[in-house]
């Protein structure tokens, strides 16, 4: 399949028109090989002393070579009097030889101004209108795509344009068309964009989800890493405190817990299953008995008055039978009932499956955060039962993996030097999260104050007066695998990994720790380990 820019999950079409352009896209993207690049409304300047032209190239298409075709896409019915070729806009005629021709010789002036050496095609695509087999002096045959040439478009392509040699010329070609300037990438910049388009392109959920209705008030998300899930929830809370309605978000994690409190809207009860029953038990002394406070929060809940509008429980998986029925007892009357979850990341297998049969079921299965490089890695290792979609805007690197030997002593200097590359890479040092396969009392990372020559910022497992969590101070972040579900950061390694054999606990904690890579992704793992994952390759 072709590389598209930008993907095409991204594209929105708004008018006729543009689903059309869409359309032809997607036809090219599926139809051709990843020897070629497609790029989608790219916006162009010619620099003139009488005034900058501009324009918008619909969809161009770059071979291996770096030689490219620019189509131009015009849908519906093309008036051809006059011997011309006219479309008509808004009661506007517009000439299409004259566009054609300015926008060739604009394009092919601007490769030429960048030293870009390549043949140059120029397409005319009709998706809806026959053309005959002969030409016109203004409008070569050859460089007509009608409607019947378009139902195979990527032949059209691969006879009129050719594969080409693969030449290092694609690339500065692609970052011509890409609008790519020859730059150092600030990747801090970077992310911080990326998280705000990924926050957009995933907030399909927060909107639709609310409209559904449910007669028992409970909806139950089954949705993938980097789905929406938290901006859903995030949505429904903001609008009960609107309201001034009574809402709980409640989870298992507590980092999850310490995380939605700072954005949750201070009138929400926001924490994770065992805070809230510690809470309930007065917060006696010592470390408390989780089992115990459990069974005692159920029944205290049992026996108490429905209290809430609006009940979110995330990381269902994880969650025992028992303590979710405990918790729907909150919910009043009129109560909304939302439910997230995600198989995938269900890290404790002795949990029930739980069936809740008065709940609406949605399934997604579609990953906005995670880069399009880390998603096909889970894919290729089957770590998901069905494959996820990549959705994301970022296509990102193929993740990189370093081995270690644990007999040998090496696991700090392979670490570091994942670490390194990533710095390497352009990602400052906050950037980073290293996250270990093991947990606090087994990891030999965990007791370090210093990687990579930098100062770790670790959790000391201890809290404040306020119940926040106490962190040393430092750069770089390390914590355990378990503690970062549902957490994200532009930089993961994750180190550690060790396993014989890839059984369902180890795919769903493989799972969890690439998906919490925004843009790069480095694993740090045993021979063993990774001779388990080129087996899942080998059979796949």
């Amino acid at each position: 399949m072709a590389i598209v820019t930008p993907p095409l999950e991204s594209i929105r079409p708004a008018t006729p028109g543009q689903h059309v352009e869409l359309e032809v896209l997607r036809q090219l993207a599926t139809g051709l090989s990843d020897d070629f690049r497609l790029f989608h409304s790219v916006d162009w300047t010619r620099a003139q002393p009488q005034g900058d032209q501009h324009g918008e190239l619909d969809i161009v298409v770059v071979n291996a070579a770096g030689d490219a075709a620019v189509l131009e896409v015009k849908a519906g019915a093309v008036d051809t009097q006059d011997g011309g070729l006219t479309k008509h806009y808004r009661g506007l005629a517009k000439d299409i030889a004259q566009q054609v021709q300015w926008q060739f010789g604009s394009i092919l002036h601007r490769l030429k101004q960048e030293g870009l050496d390549v043949r140059l095609l120029h397409l005319l695509v009709l998706p809806h209108q026959r053309v005959g087999e002969q030409g016109t002096i203004r409008y070569p045959r050859e460089r007509i795509a009608d409607a019947e040439e378009c139902q195979d478009l990527p032949g059209l392509i691969l006879r009129r344009l050719g594969r080409g040699v693969p030449s290092p010329q694609q690339a500065r070609v692609t970052a011509f068309f890409a609008n790519r300037l020859n730059t150092v990438e600030d990747l801090s910049l970077v992310a911080s964009q990326l998280h705000r388009t990924v926050q957009r392109m995933a907030g399909g959920l927060a909107e639709w989800v609310p409209r559904i209705h449910s007669p028992s008030g409970v909806v139950r998300v089954v949705g993938t890493a980097g789905s929406g899930k938290t901006q859903l929830a995030l949505a429904l809370l903001r609008e009960a405190a609107s309201l001034g309605q009574a809402a709980a978000y409640v989870c298992f994690n507590r980092p999850l817990a310490d995380q939605m409190r700072d954005v949750a809207p201070a009138a929400a009860q926001v924490g994770s299953f065992h805070q809230l029953a510690w809470a309930a038990a007065g917060r006696s002394a010592g470390v408390p008995d989780f089992a115990q406070l459990g069974e005692a929060y159920a029944q205290t809940l049992a026996a108490a008055e429905p209290d809430l509008d609006l009940l979110v429980v995330d990381e269902l998986q994880d969650f025992q039978l028992p303590w979710v029925v405990a918790l729907l007892q909150r919910a009043r009357p009129q109560a909304r009932v939302l439910l997230l979850d995600d198989p995938n990341q269900q890290l404790y297998l002795d949990r029930e499956e739980l069936d809740i049969p008065q709940a609406v079921r949605i399934t997604t299965w579609d990953n906005y955060r995670s880069p399009r490089q880390v998603v096909q890695a889970i894919n290729a290792f089957r770590l998901s039962p069905r494959p996820i979609r990549a959705c994301g805007p970022w296509h990102g690197q193929t993740p990189s993996f370093h081995r270690y030997q644990p007999s040998a002593g090496n696991l700090r200097r392979t670490t570091e030097a994942a670490v390194r590359e990533l710095l390497s890479a352009g990602h400052a040092p906050e950037e980073i999260a290293v996250i270990t396969w093991r947990g606090r009392e087994s990891s030999q990372l965990l007791a370090l104050d210093t990687l990579a020559e930098l100062p770790l910022r670790k959790f000391t497992g201890r809290y404040d007066e306020a119940g926040q969590p106490l962190w040393t101070d430092g750069r770089l972040q390390l914590d355990s695998l378990r503690r970062t579900k549902g957490q994200a950061a532009p930089a993961v390694v994750l180190t550690e990994v060790d396993f014989d054999t890839l059984g369902e606990l180890e795919r769903h904690l493989l799972f969890v720790g690439m998906t919490r890579a925004r843009m790069s992704l480095a694993v740090v793992l045993t021979e063993q380990a990774e001779q388990a994952l080129a087996a899942q390759l080998g059979g796949a």
